[in-house]
């Protein structure tokens, strides 16, 4: 199946993107193990959280923790 091929790219990519960005709130994804998206998703330095599908589409808008 190629959508797991292409969820553990997205969220890699999406990691080292924002690992590197020089912003004051970062999404940095925690990946699984297989390369999928963490179901929670919390944003660094925030009271942020989203949860994702493993494709890579969030189920909800952020919310508080």
């Amino acid at each position: 199946c190629l959508a797991g091929v292409f969820a553990k790219i997205a969220c890699e990519e999406h990691r080292e993107r924002e690992l590197n960005s020089n912003t004051i709130v970062n999404q940095i994804p925690i990946c699984t193990p297989e390369g999928d998206f963490e179901a929670l998703q919390c944003f660094e330095g925030s009271i942020f959280c989203m949860c994702w599908r493993p494709d890579v589409i969030h189920i909800v808008d952020p919310s508080l923790k």
